[in-house]
């Protein structure tokens, strides 16, 4: 009877698991992106990122209505007062899809954190790397307070 139990709490624990999702976004004590319509931004590629999503991010970015540029080189222009970074994490599951993408926004010259957001998805409701950034995007604007475009996700 206790191995009947304990296969039905792990095939639960399995289900429960398997269909998380998990979108958040946090303003860092005393910081904020008030000034984000008049800000230089550029997004800096993550080194182990292989797909280019750093010209992902940009493109959501400035399609949400604050233009964003995505750089060749971690070297940060002199006009920058934003600089975006990501770190990226894949999973296998029948096919490599993005789990999770954890994006920053932080102060150009200091490199103090203002704001980080992330969106987390499991292999039963994977998004394509688009959404998620988008999503992610989008929950950083809303806790922000910072307004920005509507548009569907793709």
């Amino acid at each position: 009877m206790n191995v009947i139990k304990t296969l039905m709490l792990l095939s639960m624990a399995f289900v429960m698991t398997g269909c998380a999702t998990r979108l958040e976004a946090t303003v860092s004590p005393g910081q904020s992106l008030d000034n984000l319509n008049q800000s230089k931004i550029y997004v800096v590629p993550f080194a182990p990122d292989k797909r280019n999503l750093h010209y992902i991010i940009a493109d959501k970015l400035t399609l949400l209505g604050h233009p964003a540029t995505p750089l060749d080189s971690n070297e940060v222009p002199k006009d920058a007062d934003i600089r975006i970074t990501y770190v990226d994490n894949w999973q296998w599951d029948m096919t490599n899809y993005l789990i999770k993408i954890k994006i920053d926004f932080r102060n150009a010259e200091s490199k103090q954190l203002l704001v980080t957001g992330e969106s987390f998805r499991t292999s039963l409701v994977r998004k394509d790397p688009d959404y998620m950034i988008q999503e992610a995007l989008e929950k950083i604007l809303q806790e922000s307070g910072i307004p920005y475009h509507h548009f569907p996700k793709e």
